[in-house]
């Protein structure tokens, strides 16, 4: 029999509990009667009964051993017996704990779910309905999980006694009722299934019609139809996280308040919020150079979480600093966005706000917040640096002709990322450079210095074959235009502001670095020749030893006929020979090449001629197919790629 859907299920006694003890039995009543006949001589009937008699320890004293060997045997049938009423007590005691514990639980959860209230009923909690149950329990809310799969709601939410969970059909009005909806602020869908999410919908409106709903739709199509079953607010995963369902889901209890004090408030000003049990979601400055308030996002509910923030500031003068100038350039005025548990409670904090004098006003939207700076404060304009981030594509010798555009128009270069293969960040330096001489030494310290000179060139190479990035501040926002346009018009520009993954979808459109996967005896350099003949730079060789997956990489950096004529020397010498040879056989002859080229169809070219002379296994490979192709090298022949 099922358990209610509003309690744990009790626990099945695992069959090896009862098994142990049956066998048990067996065993000593059989012991018993084959020492009966064969020791104490009695007849079948005689012989069970004395059995019986003695395990249980009764021994009423009419059958009496008479010999040592049937004393002996009386003793072990005794302690046999005493032994398994011992055993079979302490299972008793078990099985009762078993109940009473899993009936007491039961109870506490019945007594929870019946006096929760002012919670969100979460409907679902898959990969999304758990995303949204972890924001609410950030902000200090309660809730009730109503899950379909019994399974998730015994192994995973009861094993949280701070976890409220029923296991049933969300579209069930009992269920609902179990969950509370009558007493609940909101309601939370997030199944997988547009159709059962409507159904709940529709559950929910009918059973409680004034309540906040907002449901999930796995399908843009079905927002509509939503939106008519009764929900107040839809929110597709295909373009919203569980962050916008929790904001969707507190709308009713949310208020923008706008304010006017320094920073030396702003501890008496959240303790107001916080001790009120709301959350400080955001701050707003409102600059008059933007149509829209920078905002930043804070999502503050403790106190402990506003003293970490104000501690950091002390303990960092320069930021503190900063934060003085914006409130300074805003005269103090700005706007946070709070939530809390109820309407009353947000009018209560409203309230001491007000009685603070802190307060300029409630749900203002941005016209109205200007009225009330020139009425109470005066915005200044704020100074701020404008500034760009560019992405080019050019080589070392190109620094100079990109330094002067920008550095002619009275900008700065502030610093330089290059994208590493293999590193999803950038690698960043800060450069700092605003004067045209500055660049002028920087550019004679590498001619001077040739080490400095190839690292350089091995970086950009490295980087997309030549891409990276600037971040260049200027006077004005026309400076930067001409920069963007001299820029382009020189062929130099790739983008301007470019996402990181935008950065590297132009690598991949534009880079010329290449992985070429090589096969060919040990010594032969007829790949470098072709590289090199087609005027590509080898920047590296790497082996594969297989069984290890070990990858051993050698730095070439080959340029050029001479540095070509190098390496051939150097594998002459017999130690490099017999190192080379050995590691050519460990890795079945087959190696790969980090190689650049001057552009695209330079890097297509090189790619044909390798092709065509057969040496070619592949180029830019996943990894996993070139450990396949290391491993099976003895069985499979290589076609020409």
């Amino acid at each position: 029999m099922q358990a209610p859907s509003s309690m744990p299920m009790v626990t099945s006694i695992p069959f090896s509990v009862i098994k142990y003890p049956i066998i048990a039995v067996i065993a000593l009543l059989t012991y018993g009667f084959i020492g009966s006949t064969l020791i104490m001589k009695l007849d079948i009937i005689n012989a069970i009964y004395f059995t019986i008699i003695t395990t249980a320890t009764v021994g009423y004293g009419d059958i009496s051993p008479q010999n040592p060997l049937q004393k002996f045997f009386v003793v072990t049938l005794v302690l046999g017996g005493a032994s398994l009423i011992a055993y079979a007590f302490t299972l008793i005691i078990m099985v009762v704990s078993m109940t009473v514990e899993d009936i007491t639980s039961g109870a506490r959860h019945k007594r929870l779910l019946k006096a929760v209230k002012n919670h969100f009923v979460l409907c679902g909690y898959g990969r999304v309905g758990s995303a949204v149950h972890e924001e609410l329990l950030k902000r200090n809310q309660s809730v009730v999980i109503i899950e379909k799969d019994q399974k998730v709601v015994e192994q995973e939410l009861w094993n949280d006694t701070n976890i409220l969970a029923i296991s049933g059909d969300a579209t069930d009005e009992g269920v609902m009722t179990q969950a509370g909806i009558q007493n609940a602020r909101g309601v939370i869908i997030t199944t997988g299934d547009d159709v059962d999410n409507l159904f709940i919908t529709l559950t929910a409106r009918e059973i409680q019609p004034d309540i906040w709903i907002v449901t999930r739709a796995s399908k843009k199509v079905n927002i509509k139809r939503l939106y008519h079953s009764g929900a107040n607010a839809v929110i597709s995963p295909e373009s919203s996280g569980a962050e916008d369902i929790y904001f969707a889901a507190i709308q009713p209890t949310i208020m923008k308040i706008t304010e006017m004090h320094d920073v030396s408030d702003i501890r008496k000003e959240a303790e107001i919020i916080l001790k009120h049990g709301c959350t400080l979601e955001n701050i707003e400055y409102h600059l008059p150079e933007f149509k829209e308030p920078l905002a930043r996002k804070i999502g503050i509910t403790k106190i402990e979480e506003l003293d970490r923030f104000l501690e950091s500031l002390d303990k960092d003068p320069k930021r503190k600093k900063s934060l003085e100038r914006i409130y300074e350039s805003v005269s103090g005025i700005h706007s946070h966005c709070i939530s809390g548990p109820d309407k009353e409670t947000l009018e209560k904090v409203a309230n001491k706000l007000e009685k603070e004098e802190y307060l300029l006003g409630v749900d203002l939207n941005e016209e109205e917040i200007k009225e009330v700076a020139r009425e109470y404060g005066r915005l200044v304009e704020v100074v701020i640096k404008p500034e760009i981030k560019i992405t080019e594509n050019h080589s070392v010798l190109d620094i100079k002709e990109e330094a002067e555009i920008i550095l002619n128009h009275g900008c700065t270069i502030e610093d330089i990322e290059y994208y590493l293969p293999g590193f999803q960040e950038p690698l960043k330096r800060k450069i700092g450079v605003s004067d045209i001489k500055e660049m002028e030494r920087f550019l004679i310290s590498l001619k001077k210095d040739s080490t400095r000179m190839e690292a350089l060139e091995r970086l950009y190479t490295l980087s997309g074959g030549g891409i990276h990035s600037h971040r260049i501040t200027g006077p004005d926002t026309k400076s930067l235009k001409c920069v963007e346009n001299e820029l382009k018009k020189k062929g130099f520009l790739l983008g301007v502001n470019l996402k990181k993954e935008d950065v590297f979808d132009k690598i991949k459109e534009y880079g010329r670095v290449s992985e070429l996967l090589i096969r060919h005896d040990p010594g032969a350099t007829d790949d470098k020749k072709i590289i090199i003949s087609n005027a590509g730079k080898i920047l590296d060789s790497k082996h594969f030893l297989p069984g290890l997956k070990q990858v051993v990489t050698r730095k070439l950096y080959l340029i050029d006929n001479e540095d070509l004529k190098r390496c051939e020397e150097e594998y002459m010498k017999p130690d490099a020979k017999r190192s080379l040879d050995t590691l050519s056989k460990i890795s079945k002859n087959i190696h790969s090449h980090t190689v650049s080229a001057a552009d695209v169809d330079a890097m297509e070219k090189i790619i044909k001629a390798l092709d065509k002379s057969g040496l070619l296994l592949g180029a830019d490979l996943p990894e996993k197919e070139i450990w396949d192709i290391v491993e099976n090298a003895d069985t499979v022949a290589f076609p020409v790629t």
